[in-house]
Order: C-alpha cells, then structure tokens, then sequence
C-alpha cells in the first residue's frame, strides 16, 4: 500500500513537473510571437517606437542570456540540418521551390555550427558582458538577412556580412571567455 502511494506521488511529481516545463515553452514562445507582432506594429506607427522598442527588447535579451542560453544549440541545431539538406540537395527544406546555392549552404552551415558549437561550450554562470553582447549580436546576425531581398542562389553581401560578423564576434567573445577561465583556474 506504501509503495503505490510513494508511486503515485511521483507520477503525479513528474506530470505536474512536465506541465509547469509545457506552460513555460508556451508562454515563452507566446511572448516571443508578441514582442515581435508589437516590433512590426510599432515600426508601422513610427520608426522611433519601432526602435525604442527594439532598444526594450534588446536590454531583455541581453538581461536575460543565462536563461535561453542552455536552449541556443538544440535550436541552431536545426538551422545545421537545413543547411546541410541545403548542401546536398540544393532546396531550402523549408520551401523546395527555392534553390540554394553551395556557397550560401555553406556559410549558414559555418554560421549554424559555430553558434551551436560555441553557446553549447559557454558557462552560462560566468557571461561577461562582452560576452553578452557578442551572443546578441550574434542573434542580429541570424535574423538580420531575413529583412533584405532573399536571394538564395547566389551570396549575397547581406549574408556575407551577417554570417561573418556574427562568427566572428562569437569567436572572439569565446576565446576571450576560455582565456578567463583558462586564467582563473591556473590561479
């Protein structure tokens, strides 16, 4: 009689656990669908409140980067398998009427990896500001070419651009982070 009670307890544990994770992801993704509906509608009303709210959610990114960090490679991780499908069909997955060219497959495999590789190794207790920064520049890199003429046959210098600046600063950010880690524990 024991035992199924102690069982009991820990299924309904674990559903309540299960549940309380479900609203979170939902209330997330609800609020991440919101900021962006208010960012298009305030560009529409004004360009200063379309920037002054970008500026809000910026400073939540940038306050807030411990807590989706853990979650940052299991989504770039799809962004590798697309450009990987890319690399080998020459179809964006998502939309096979669009041809995709090896040149642009590959940078957003190099861009997808790096990211997923670098968030993946970064100690989310020990974020310096810089690097902060580098992962919310980083974020602008990845959305930054959705707002030119898509073009995905050729490179074009907006994903040139986007790709490199945002693998560069999230190189740089990381190897700056393993040097003061690499720094304090040689102390």
């Amino acid at each position: 009689m024991y035992d199924t009670k102690v069982a009991l307890a820990r299924t309904r544990g674990d559903v309540m656990r299960t549940l309380r994770f479900a609203s979170k992801f939902l209330l997330g993704v609800l609020g991440i669908v919101a900021a962006l509906w208010l960012v298009g509608a305030s560009f529409a009303l004004s360009r200063w409140a379309g920037f002054v709210l970008l500026a809000v959610v910026a400073i939540v990114f940038y306050s807030t980067v411990p807590r989706w960090l853990g979650w940052l490679p299991g989504i770039l991780v799809f962004g590798v398998v697309n450009s990987l499908l890319g690399l080998v069909t020459h179809r964006a997955p998502t939309n096979p009427g669009v041809v995709v060219s090896t040149g642009v497959a590959g940078l957003l495999l190099a861009f997808y990896a790096i990211g997923c590789i670098v968030s993946y190794n970064y100690d989310a207790t020990r974020l310096s500001g810089t690097d902060r920064l580098a992962l919310l520049v980083y974020l602008f890199c990845m959305i930054w070419p959705a707002f030119a003429p898509n073009n995905l046959a050729t490179v074009t210098p907006v994903v040139a651009w986007s790709t490199s600046i945002g693998m560069a600063v999230l190189i740089a950010s990381f190897a700056s982070h393993r040097a003061r880690a690499t720094k304090k524990t040689l102390r």
